[in-house]
């Protein structure tokens, strides 16, 4: 008997929807959210293809190119938008979203980190840009990476089980704990940088940005310790 160590499925699928959180925080317009939505259908279907599921969910290779075509035409969309700040906003998260879930799929086991990785990478310089360009508050730049970072530590979570267990194997309680487990770690983290924020950083040139690697190298390094 084959056995599968692809990654768990809930936990691709809790990846996938932390990485939309954190696209979704930095575009807040309408045709943005609309865009990250059409991405997210396409990538879970994208991410579905090939796996073997008891509920009833769509699969196959037809289902999977109508996801990669959902996700191209959402990256497309999100290049053509009007005004091109919000492309900026937009962009980097749709890509790192696709990058996620070419992860949790994955199509070669060997490369499901790396792709893991780089859709991390993707999200963050999609928040620098945005801090950059728009210099926005301390309250959208750190929501959006502490929501990049959980969705990468989950997704690799969900690729550590994969290799040490069968994807079909009762670990959904696990991937739920660890799940909730980052996701309040990063929320207080936000709240104390952004209580160190509103009392004394407000001043300093592009002190956001500063504030918001400080962050995200914290919290990286006590989730993958």
């Amino acid at each position: 008997m084959s056995v599968s160590h692809r990654p768990t499925p809930l936990a691709g699928a809790l990846a996938l929807v932390l990485s939309a959180v954190s696209t979704a925080i930095l575009a807040p317009t309408l045709d943005q959210r609309v865009a990250i939505v059409i991405a997210l259908i396409g990538v879970g279907l994208v991410a579905t293809g090939g796996r073997d599921f008891d509920l009833p969910v769509p699969q196959g290779r037809l289902w999977t190119a109508l996801g990669a075509v959902l996700v191209l035409g959402a990256i497309l969309r999100g290049e053509t938008l009007a005004d091109p700040l919000q492309s900026i906003e937009l962009v980097p998260g749709l890509v790192g979203m696709a990058l996620v879930g070419l992860g949790v799929r994955p199509l070669r086991q060997r490369f499901a980190r790396r792709f893991v990785s780089a859709g991390l990478a993707a999200m963050v310089v999609g928040v620098a840009l945005v801090g950059i360009f728009e210099a926005a508050g301390p309250l959208r730049l750190l929501g959006a990476t502490a929501a990049a970072i959980a969705a990468w530590d989950v997704a690799e979570h969900g690729i550590s089980l994969g290799e040490q267990l069968r994807t079909d194997a009762e670990t959904r309680a696990v991937e739920l704990l660890h799940t909730g487990t980052t996701s309040a770690y990063g929320a207080v983290t936000v709240v104390v940088a952004l209580v160190i924020y509103e009392n004394g950083a407000t001043g300093l040139p592009l002190s956001a940005l500063a504030l918001l690697l400080a962050a995200a190298i914290t919290l990286m390094a006590l989730l993958y310790r």
